[in-house]
């Protein structure tokens, strides 16, 4: 019996479908497992259950915005790396981000190749720091 290494888990959450329609594509052929949430609260739900690698989170959704989800993400997590995905995040906005120990920030929009570049390097300098 072959041990195949564990698919790693990347948790997105935004609320736009084509977004994540088009993330979760692109990380599975890259070979990752991808968990979406149309929402903060299934976001925060998805994190305790599935325990992903990493959290790909947009800024603004209705209801309870990424800082919210962040903030209640990290009530149970302070491990999981998380990227914040936002088209203009305001001053107060990412240092709000910031306190919550944010792992990286991506611009919208952005290359395909940048997004699984990222992903990658996040999962890389986990695996470095647990060493």
């Amino acid at each position: 019996m072959t041990n195949k290494p564990a698919r790693r888990k990347i948790l997105i959450i935004d609320d736009e479908q084509d977004l994540l329609e088009a993330l979760s594509e692109l990380l599975e052929k890259a070979g990752y497992r991808a968990i979406c949430a149309a929402n903060g609260a299934d976001g925060v739900r998805l994190n305790e259950q599935e325990n992903p690698d990493i959290i790909v989170l947009d800024l603004r959704m209705p209801g309870m915005d990424g800082i919210e989800t962040l903030r209640r993400i990290r009530e149970h997590d302070r491990e999981v790396s998380v990227v914040i995905l936002t088209a203009n995040g305001s001053t107060d906005t990412i240092r709000d981000a910031v306190g919550l120990a944010v792992s990286d920030y991506l611009s919208k929009p952005f290359e395909n190749g940048e997004f699984i570049d990222l992903i990658g390097d996040l999962l890389w300098r986990r695996m470095v720091v647990r060493k």
